[in-house]
């Protein structure tokens, strides 16, 4: 099955339709040269998934708990434009949302949030492609209704 991606500018836009959260880029973040250091970014998306996945009541450690899915990645790639440093507020947004049969690429958004209230600064861009399994035969579901009616609304 292809890899869908989506192009860097459809991440890089603000959508109406967006899923987002705020957090600070914390101490452990952070490499020896004081910015984020690059596989926490993915971190942040993923923390983000689990949050919408509890919201549109199919929580994770319940699907994992059950054996109802297992939804690991396929590919993954980020996109990274401003350092984001300790202290930090960012808003991390899941924008785009590509939907097939069993599997679905999620497009996220990472922005410094302005201290002062201003316009917030894109600092990174990242996608995701999840697959959905039978944890017992590690064969192709389709993505469960919940799961699904929640990324639609995000929309592509």
């Amino acid at each position: 099955m292809a890899t869908f991606r989506f192009e860097r500018d459809a991440l890089r836009a603000k959508s109406s339709s967006a899923i987002s959260t705020e957090q600070r880029i914390r101490f452990q973040d952070v490499d020896a040269a004081g910015i984020i250091f690059y596989p926490r970014l993915f971190e942040y998306c993923n923390d983000l998934l689990i949050e919408v996945l509890e919201q549109c009541g199919a929580p994770l450690p319940e699907a994992l708990k059950t054996g109802a899915w297992v939804s690991p990645i396929r590919h993954a790639e980020a996109d990274y434009f401003r350092p984001l440093r300790f202290g930090d507020r960012i808003e991390v947004a899941l924008v785009r949302v590509h939907l097939e049969p069993t599997q679905a690429t999620l497009g996220f958004r990472v922005a410094r949030l302005n201290p002062e209230g201003g316009e917030a600064e894109l600092a990174a861009v990242a996608q995701s492609q999840h697959a959905f399994l039978n944890p017992q035969t590690f064969e192709r579901i389709p993505i469960p209704e919940a799961i699904q009616a929640a990324f639609a609304a995000v929309g592509e």
